[in-house]
C-alpha cells in the first residue's frame, strides 16, 4: 500500500515508541510496583527496571523466562526448557532452578503464593500477551516489604484496563517452528462510569526443537471490568483470567568431548569447547531427544494401578483465576484499598528427563549380572542364559530375537516423570493509607495487612526406561538369551522400561501465610528528598500430609498380571520389582514467621542542569523468604534413615542488601548507574543419602566393600550456606539528537558472588581400584564444599545491548539485540569442577508500519547460532566410555528460528 511522504513521516516516528517518545518522557515515567501509591520511576529510592509496551514488542519473547533475561541482574536460561518451566536466578543467588526467589505477580498479587512449587513453576501461570501493558521488577528495598518471599526480586505485570476511548487489537503470527499464534484485546467505554478490557491468546506450534508431535497447543483469555465514580475517588475492577495451555517441556542432550585431560578441579577446572563438543545423535540446535515413539509409558500408582503418562500432554496448566481491586479516596487524605484474586486449577507435568548416555554393553553386562543373581522361580527361568542383549522393541516379534535389529553402542537412559498438582489459592491484601503533614515533611503511611490461604495436592512418579540417541528416538528393550539367540526368561524390560516406578512424591497440604507490613513515604526539602521506611512481618502455617519415596521410603512390589506366570517369557522383571510411591504418611503441622525491614531515600541532586535532572538513590534492606514446598515437605524436617532422629534445620532463609547509585535524565539520555552488596544465608540443606562405609551389612561384608552388601545402614550430612555477592548495573537508553531516528538501549552488569559453606559434607560415593589390578575394589566418600565458590550458572559479567533505527523518509525500524553471557560453573561443590563457556546471542529484525494502524513484524532470533549450555553434568572419571571419551548430558541454546507478524490496531 502507498503513503505519502508526511504520513510516512509520522508513522515512522510512532513505529516502536508507544510509550516512550524520548528519553525525557522516562523522567515522568510511573511505576507501580515496589510503591505504596504510584510513584515517578525517577523519584524511587530503589532499584527498578522496566519494559514497556514497546519493549516486549521488539523482544518478541518466546516465553517468560526469555523475557526475564532483559531485566538487568538476572539469568533466565533463555528458554532452552521451552515456553515454560525454565530456570531464572536473580543477582547470584544460590538455587537448584525454578523461580525460588522472583515471585511473578500479576496487577501486584501472585496467581499462586508459592513461586517454586515442584511440578508448577511459577512461569506456568504468566503469559504475556496484548493484555500486558508493562512489566516491572524491584529488586530489595521495599519489594521485600510489600509482597510475599521477594528475597531475591519482585517482577509485576501489569494488566490493560479500559479507558472511555474504543479501542483494539488484533496480532496474527507465524515461525518457521510450525508456530501459529493469535492475540487480540478490545477495551473501551460501556458507559461514562465502567469500561471494559478483554483480550488473550491461543497458539500452536510443533517446537523450536521439533519432537514429529505438536508440542504446544492453547492459550489464555481475560479480561476485565472497571468501575470509576463520577469524582475518580472510588474504583472497582472485576477481573477473570482463564489458562487452558499446554508447552513442551525439552531435557538435556546427550554429548561427547575429547578425554584430553583429567576432569576438573577447583583450582584446574574442566572448560567445555563448543568447539570440541560432539552430538551423539541429536543437534543441539533444533534437535530433540523426544519423539512420538518414546512418547507412550504405563507406569504405577500408589495402589499398584496401572498409570498411563504421555509425553506429549507436556506442561498442562488448567486454570481459572478471579480478582476484584477496590479503592476509595476518603476526604480527610485516608485512601482505603483492596485486592483480592482467587486460584482454582491443576498443573499437569509429562516430561521424559534425560541422564548421561551408558554404552549398551555396560547396561547388558550389569542386567546379566542381575539375573543371575535372582533366586526362585526367576532364578531358575534364567538358568539357560548366556547373556543380555538389548533390541529395537519394533523389531521384536516373539521369542526368536536373531531377526530382531540390536542395539547401538550407546544408549539412552530416560527417565519417564508423571505428576500432577491441584492447586487453590485465596489471597488478599488490604491497605488503609493516610497523607498527613509533620513540620515541613509530607507523608504517605500505609498499613497493610496480608494473607493466602493456599492448598498444593501432588501426585508423581518417576520412572527408567532406555531408548537409542538420536532425533526419531527408538524404544530398546533387553532379553536374556541362549547362544541360538532365543529368548530365556521374562522379558527385562517392557515397552523400553526397566523400572515403571522408581520412586515418588506425594502430598496433601494447607498453607496459611498472613503478613502485616507498615510503610511511610516521606517528601522533604520542596519535594526534592524522598524516604521510604517500611517493615514487614509474616508467619506461615503449614497442614501437611507427604508420602515420599525418600522419607519413609517404601518397598518393592510384584504387580505381575495374574493370567501371566512369574519366569515365563510372557513375564517382565520390570512388574516384579517396581518402587510405587506408597510409603507411610507422615503428618505434620509446622509454623514459620520472620520479619524484615527496609530504609530508603532519593535525592533530586539537580534540576534542569547541564546534564538534565540528576538524582541519587541509596537503600538499605534485612528481608527474608519463608520456606516453600520443597523445604518442608520434601525436604526437611527430615529422619535419619539410621537413627530414626528428626533433623530440622533453620529453613528460613535471610538477606542483607545495601544498593545506592544515580539516574541522569535529559533530552537524549537516560542512565541508571547502582552499585550494590547482598549478604545472603540460605536455608540448612542435607545431603545425599549414602551407605554409612564405617559400618557391616548382610553377611557381615564391610560397606566399604566392592560389591556393596546389602541392607547397610544410611548417614546423610546437613549443611548450611552462605552467599557475598558485590556488583554493578549500568542500564542506558541514549536518543542522539545528531542521528535522529537512532535509539541505543542496553545493560550491563557485573558481579562477584561467593559461596561459603559451614562444613563440608559427603556428597557422594565412588569406587576406587587399591592393588592396580583394573578392578575397583574399595568404595571411599566424595567430599564436597561450596566454599569460595561461585554459585552454578551464575555469569559473572551480563550485556544487553540493543541498538535501533528508525527511517525517516519511511516507516521502518530495524533493530538488533547482542546478548553476552561470561562462562558458568556447571555445579558450585569443590569436585569435579566443570566450566560451561561464555556465549554472545545476537537477535534481529524488523517492523514496517504499512498503515497508521497495521505493522508488520520480522523477527530472528540468535541470528548467529550461538552455541552453548544454560546447565548440563560434570565432567568425571565416571562418565568415561570404553573408547576413552567423556560424555554427559547438557542443554543448549535453541538454535536460529524466524517468525514474522501482522498487526492491526483499531
Amino acid at each position: 500500500m502507498a503513503i505519502n511522504a508526511a504520513v510516512a513521516e509520522e508513522v515512522g516516528k510512532a513505529v516502536n515508541t508507544d510509550d516512550k517518545q524520548s528519553t525525557r518522557e522516562a523522567l515522568e515515567e510511573v511505576i507501580v510496583t515496589g510503591v505504596a501509591q504510584e510513584t515517578r520511576k525517577f523519584d524511587a529510592t530503589f532499584n527498578i527496571n522496566t519494559l514497556d509496551r514497546s519493549d516486549i514488542q521488539q523482544l518478541a519473547p518466546h516465553g517468560t523466562a526469555e523475557l526475564l533475561g532483559n531485566i538487568p541482574g538476572f539469568f533466565a536460561e533463555g528458554g532452552t526448557a521451552g515456553e515454560t518451566h525454565n530456570n531464572v536466578l536473580v543477582r547470584g543467588l544460590p538455587q537448584a532452578g525454578g523461580y525460588r526467589y522472583v515471585p511473578n505477580l500479576i496487577d501486584g498479587l501472585p496467581v499462586y503464593e508459592e513461586p517454586e512449587a515442584p511440578f508448577m513453576n511459577n512461569d506456568v501461570f504468566i503469559k504475556t500477551d496484548l493484555m500486558t501493558t508493562s512489566v516491572e521488577a524491584v529488586k530489595g528495598g521495599p519489594g521485600a516489604v510489600l509482597y510475599s518471599n521477594a528475597l531475591g526480586a519482585a517482577v509485576n505485570y501489569v494488566t490493560r484496563t479500559g479507558t472511555q476511548d474504543f479501542e483494539g487489537e488484533y496480532k496474527a503470527e507465524v515461525g518457521d517452528w510450525g508456530h501459529v499464534r493469535n492475540d487480540f484485546y478490545v477495551a473501551g467505554p460501556i458507559n461514562d462510569n465502567f469500561t471494559y478490557a478483554v483480550g488473550g491468546f491461543y497458539r500452536t506450534a510443533d517446537g523450536r526443537r521439533d519432537p514429529g508431535f505438536t508440542g504446544n497447543e492453547g492459550g489464555q483469555l481475560r479480561g476485565n471490568i472497571l468501575f470509576t465514580s463520577d469524582d475518580a475517588r472510588t474504583t472497582l475492577k472485576v477481573q477473570a483470567h482463564v489458562i487452558d495451555d499446554k508447552t513442551i517441556y525439552y531435557q538435556n542432550i546427550p554429548f561427547s568431548v575429547p578425554n584430553n585431560r583429567a576432569p576438573g578441579t577447583e583450582s584446574d577446572p574442566f572448560e567445555i569447547d563448543p568447539g570440541s563438543v560432539n552430538s551423539l545423535g541429536v543437534d543441539f540446535g533444533s534437535g530433540t531427544q523426544l519423539s512420538d515413539n518414546i512418547a507412550d509409558y504405563t507406569l504405577f500408582d500408589n495402589n499398584g494401578n496401572p498409570l498411563n503418562l504421555d509425553i506429549r500432554n507436556g506442561i498442562n496448566p488448567e486454570f481459572d483465576i478471579f480478582s476484584l481491586d477496590f479503592s476509595h479516596d476518603l476526604e480527610n487524605g485516608l485512601r482505603f484499598e483492596s485486592h483480592f484474586r482467587f486460584t482454582d486449577g491443576s498443573n499437569g507435568f509429562n516430561a521424559l528427563f534425560i541422564d548421561p548416555p551408558m554404552e549398551t554393553a555396560r547396561v547388558t553386562g550389569d542386567q546379566f549380572t542381575r539375573i543371575q543373581s535372582l533366586t526362585g522361580d526367576l532364578g531358575a527361568a534364567y538358568a539357560g542364559a548366556t547373556e543380555v542383549k538389548a533390541y529395537y522393541a519394533d523389531t521384536v516379534t516373539g521369542t526368536d530375537l536373531s531377526s530382531a535389529t540390536e542395539a547401538p553402542a550407546i544408549l539412552s537412559h530416560n527417565i519417564p516423570v508423571y505428576g500432577k498438582v491441584d492447586a487453590t489459592n485465596f489471597t488478599g491484601d488490604v491497605r488503609v493509607s493516610k497523607s498527613f503533614e509533620i513540620a515541613s515533611s509530607d507523608h504517605e503511611l500505609t498499613l497493610g495487612i496480608y494473607g493466602s490461604d493456599f492448598t498444593y495436592d501432588v501426585f508423581s512418579v518417576f520412572a527408567s526406561a532406555w531408548s537409542d540417541i538420536g532425533e526419531n528416538a527408538r524404544i530398546v528393550d533387553f532379553y536374556a538369551v541362549d547362544a541360538a539367540e532365543q529368548q530365556v526368561g521374562p522379558a527385562i524390560t517392557s515397552g523400553g522400561m526397566d523400572q515403571p516406578a522408581i520412586f515418588g512424591l506425594g502430598a496433601e497440604a494447607t498453607m496459611k501465610t498472613q503478613a502485616f507490613y507498615l510503610h511511610d513515604h516521606i517528601a522533604l526539602l520542596d519535594d526534592r528528598l524522598k524516604l521510604d521506611v517500611g517493615v514487614r512481618w509474616q508467619e506461615l502455617d503449614v497442614d501437611r500430609v507427604t508420602t515420599n519415596s525418600y522419607d519413609p521410603g517404601n518397598t518393592s512390589n510384584d504387580f505381575t498380571p495374574d493370567d501371566v506366570v512369574v519366569g515365563s517369557t510372557e513375564d517382565t522383571l520390570a512388574d516384579n520389582f517396581v518402587n510405587v510411591p506408597d510409603g507411610v504418611p507422615q503428618k505434620a503441622q509446622e509454623n514459620y514467621d520472620a520479619y524484615g525491614w527496609s530504609v530508603g531515600a532519593n535525592y533530586l541532586l539537580i534540576e534542569n542542569g547541564g546534564w538534565g535532572d540528576v538524582s541519587v538513590f541509596g537503600t538499605v534492606s534485612d528481608s527474608f523468604r519463608l520456606p516453600g514446598f520443597e523445604d518442608y515437605i520434601f525436604g526437611g524436617p527430615a529422619t535419619n534413615p539410621s537413627t530414626g532422629e528428626v533433623v530440622r534445620g533453620d529453613l528460613v532463609e535471610d538477606i542483607q542488601q545495601v544498593e545506592g547509585g544515580f539516574r541522569i535524565s535529559q533530552d537524549e539520555l537516560d542512565l541508571g548507574v547502582s552499585l550494590f552488596y547482598i549478604d545472603f544465608k540460605a536455608k540448612e540443606n542435607l545431603g545425599a543419602t549414602l551407605d554409612d562405609l564405617g559400618a557391616t551389612g548382610y553377611g557381615g561384608i564391610p560397606c566399604s566393600s566392592v560389591p556393596a552388601p546389602a541392607d547397610c545402614p544410611k548417614i546423610r550430612d546437613s549443611y548450611r550456606q552462605s552467599v557475598t555477592n558485590i556488583g554493578i548495573e549500568l542500564e542506558a537508553d541514549y536518543q542522539p539528537s545528531a542521528i535522529p531516528g537512532l535509539r541505543l538501549q542496553g545493560s550491563l552488569v557485573w558481579q562477584d558472588p561467593e559461596q561459603s559453606q559451614d562444613n563440608a559434607i559427603r556428597s557422594g560415593i565412588v569406587e576406587v581400584d587399591t592393588d592396580n589390578d583394573g578392578v575397583n575394589d574399595l568404595r571411599e566418600y566424595e567430599v564436597s564444599t561450596s566454599e569460595g565458590r561461585r554459585p552454578r550458572r551464575q555469569s559473572e559479567i551480563m550485556l544487553n545491548f540493543r541498538p535501533a533505527y528508525t527511517f525517516n523518509a519511511i516507516p521502518l525500524t530495524v533493530y538488533g539485540q547482542v546478548q553476552y553471557f561470561s562462562e558458568r560453573f556447571a555445579s558450585d561443590d569443590s569436585v569435579n569442577v566443570t566450566v560451561y563457556p561464555e556465549y554472545t546471542q545476537v537477535n534481529l529484525g524488523l517492523m514496517y508500519a504499512a498503515t497508521e494502524n497495521m505493522d508488520i513484524q520480522l523477527h530472528v532470533n540468535n541470528v548467529n547460532d550461538a552455541d552453548s549450555f544454560t546447565e548440563g553434568t560434570n565432567i568425571t572419571s565416571e562418565s568415561v566410555f570404553s573408547d576413552g571419551i567423556y560424555t554427559g548430558v547438557a542443554r543448549p541454546l535453541m538454535g536460529r528460528s524466524v517468525k514474522a507478524s501482522i498487526s492491526y490496531r483499531f
